[in-house]
């Protein structure tokens, strides 16, 4: 990583070129992750994330979602780890192809992960989850809801819709979970299967 400029002017971050085990070509973002295009990268750095979290939007600039409406046996899947909130779904045992996904990420950088919806996703199940947990984990996840302003509620709705053309990829879909998937997995919702 190099920043570009003089004590006059800002500094431009230059990400470096790298080439993976697998032939693959990504460069460095900020925090040394990896993005197949130094144009998804804005001039510190930082991955330039879509606006309404990547879904196509209406002609109000509003994202069109559905609630996912997540029912025990169902398949979701994401590239990454379980702290993210954006999930595919896995519909008849069919993956949805990953340059449908508008990810930034080389394929082979993101482990890729399966979850099975151990309980309807709904409030009432969320409600008792949220009450079996230890009052260690009540505590932190409390304390997530206020610091990044989501509910219980919000936990209960995951979103569901097409994904906007980002990243040189796009069109497939998915599911925005209303916290991250860890703590679906702490509240025995969803089951990590591969």
């Amino acid at each position: 990583m190099e920043f570009r400029g003089d004590s006059r002017t800002s500094k431009h971050f230059v990400p470096k070129k790298v080439t993976l085990e697998n032939g693959e070509i990504a460069y460095k973002a900020k925090g040394d992750v990896l993005v197949r295009s130094p144009k998804y990268l804005d001039e510190s750095g930082n991955i330039k994330w879509p606006e309404a979290d990547g879904f196509v939007v209406d002609t109000a600039g509003k994202p069109i979602t559905v609630n996912a409406n997540l029912k025990a046996g169902q398949i979701i899947d994401r590239y990454g780890d379980p702290f993210g909130k954006f999930t595919s779904p896995v519909e008849n045992g069919k993956i949805l192809a990953y340059d449908t996904r508008g990810l930034p990420y080389p394929e082979s950088a993101k482990v890729y992960r399966q979850y099975k919806v151990v309980k309807d996703i709904n409030i009432e199940n969320v409600q008792k989850a949220y009450d079996n947990l230890s009052p260690v984990e009540q505590n932190k996840l409390t304390n997530e809801m206020i610091r990044y302003k989501f509910s219980l509620e919000d936990i209960a709705n995951p979103k569901s819709g097409k994904i906007a053309k980002v990243f040189g990829a796009g069109g497939g879909t998915q599911v925005q979970m209303g916290t991250v998937v860890a703590w679906y997995e702490k509240m025995n919702l969803l089951k990590e299967i591969k």
